[in-house]
């Protein structure tokens, strides 16, 4: 019997089911399992480590290793930041900075109304636009204070 809603539980394994190892479908499942739940909750790691076959560790050390995934406070969305030595050269700090004094909030934190949470990661792919910033999905350059409050007013 599993913990996830059904239409969650069926398409992780339609995922694990796709692939000729069911361990190849890691990745996709943990992204279906945040999509879902904003996060990844820890018995949904439990699920996914029951649907591939997998031991429960390693399952968690997938989600360790990729910044990508959240086991934190879910929030409606999330703002990255890249925080890598070659955007900090490009001065990301100013948009970090800028975040934080908006949200008043610092990285790996969620707003009190849980509308955002900030999160440092490592690459954004977008340095030859940097400094960028992306809200869930959707990437930005940063031009100013300003026009970061306007793009944030956007995600209500």
């Amino acid at each position: 019997m599993s913990l996830l809603p059904e239409e969650l539980s069926k398409r992780l394994q339609a995922h694990a089911e796709y692939f000729p190892r069911r361990e190849q479908a890691i990745l996709l499942c943990l992204h279906e399992v945040q999509d879902y739940y904003g996060h990844i909750p820890a018995f949904a790691l439990q699920e996914v480590a029951r649907v591939l076959d997998l031991p429960l560790n390693h399952v968690e050390n997938v989600v360790s290793f990729y910044d990508m995934f959240d086991r934190g406070e879910p929030a409606r969305h999330r703002i990255r930041v890249c925080v890598s030595v070659v955007c900090n050269l490009m001065n990301s700090n100013k948009v970090l900075l800028a975040l934080k004094e908006l949200l008043g909030i610092s990285l790996g934190e969620t707003t009190k109304d849980r509308r955002f949470k900030l999160v440092g990661v490592q690459c954004i792919g977008a340095c030859s636009e940097a400094p960028c910033f992306m809200v869930d999905e959707d990437t930005y350059k940063f031009q100013s204070k300003e026009k970061l409050h306007e793009v944030l007013s956007r995600y209500t």
